[in-house]
């Protein structure tokens, strides 16, 4: 049984109709505008009032850490989600703001450029280099790699490369409802779509399809789901059973474990897209959840 602040938070979704946006790339490629305000990326002003902010240009974009005003242990690399379509949201430096509170660590959080104007060519480069030059002089074990929805799929592709080039990897890789294969190939995907109240496989697969343009949508930095997963240090990924990324975020995790990685696998039944983010029972819960796995 689901709370019903979560219940009615769904319901919402849907009297509202969030899903429209990826439920029809026609619909998508007209409310773009929309989903990139500039001004959505800039942090909101009352981050000042509790925490020190820092900004430097990566690649010509915007890079924000937060930081506590005593002295941090952790570094937390989190790289928001929405589809590679959608700028840096409200709830994205909310949640930012409540790790900073609760493990008073750094957070530090990359606004990358983003489709249709960009692809993956300009994406991941821009994402590395803001790695380097935040958290690339970190010891490994004070390093976290986070990642939300496309985020996560993007936190995959840092770790694959510490990887390829002989580096410690992180403490931890944090997978909040990632977005492990942008061609959304698993059937059940399409099943779980009646179901989920906020994604829609039409509207997905075409921002994937332009976040890929030029290469394969299989390539494993595009697509994690079919990476060589041996020499990546542990996850911890959560998911809702309402999402349509429901089945590949199970088969990630089979497969990471099969190649002996300590994989933390929470799936929370009932519960809907990046429901972790948002002020119900349920996300306070896997908020806590993730503290309990960062204070290790």
């Amino acid at each position: 049984m689901i709370s019903l602040k979560a219940q009615l938070y769904q319901a919402y979704l849907r009297a509202t109709r969030q899903k429209a946006f990826y439920d029809d790339a026609r619909v998508l490629h007209q409310r773009l505008h929309r989903h990139q305000r500039p001004s959505q990326a800039r942090p909101p002003r009352k981050l000042r009032k509790h925490f020190d902010l820092e900004h430097r240009e990566v690649h010509g974009y915007a890079c924000w850490t937060v930081r506590p005003r005593a002295k941090a242990g952790l570094h937390v690399f989190h790289l928001h989600g929405g589809g590679y379509v959608e700028e840096i949201e409200s709830h994205h430096w909310e949640f930012a703001a409540d790790l900073v509170r609760r493990l008073g660590c750094t957070v530090t959080l990359p606004i990358y450029p983003l489709v249709p104007r960009h692809s993956n060519v300009e994406t991941l480069p821009m994402v590395q280099a803001a790695f380097e030059q935040t958290l690339g002089a970190e010891p490994a074990e004070n390093t976290v790699l986070s990642g939300d929805s496309a985020g996560a799929a993007l936190a995959l592709a840092v770790a694959q490369r510490l990887r390829d080039e002989g580096r410690p990897q992180p403490k931890q890789t944090i997978l909040l409802s990632p977005w492990l294969d942008v061609t959304l190939e698993d059937p059940i995907s399409v099943v779980l779509d009646e179901h989920d109240p906020m994604l829609g496989i039409t509207g997905l697969r075409e921002a994937g399809k332009m976040y890929a343009e030029g290469t394969d949508p299989h390539d494993p930095r595009i697509s994690p789901l079919y990476a060589d997963l041996t020499g990546l240090g542990p996850f911890s990924l959560f998911i809702g059973t309402r999402d349509v990324l429901l089945p590949d975020a199970r088969r990630f995790a089979a497969r990471a474990r099969d190649a002996g990685i300590d994989v933390d696998y929470a799936e929370y039944p009932g519960m809907f897209h990046n429901w972790l983010m948002q002020q119900i029972p349920e996300g306070r819960q896997a908020r806590n959840h993730l503290e309990r796995i960062l204070r290790r």
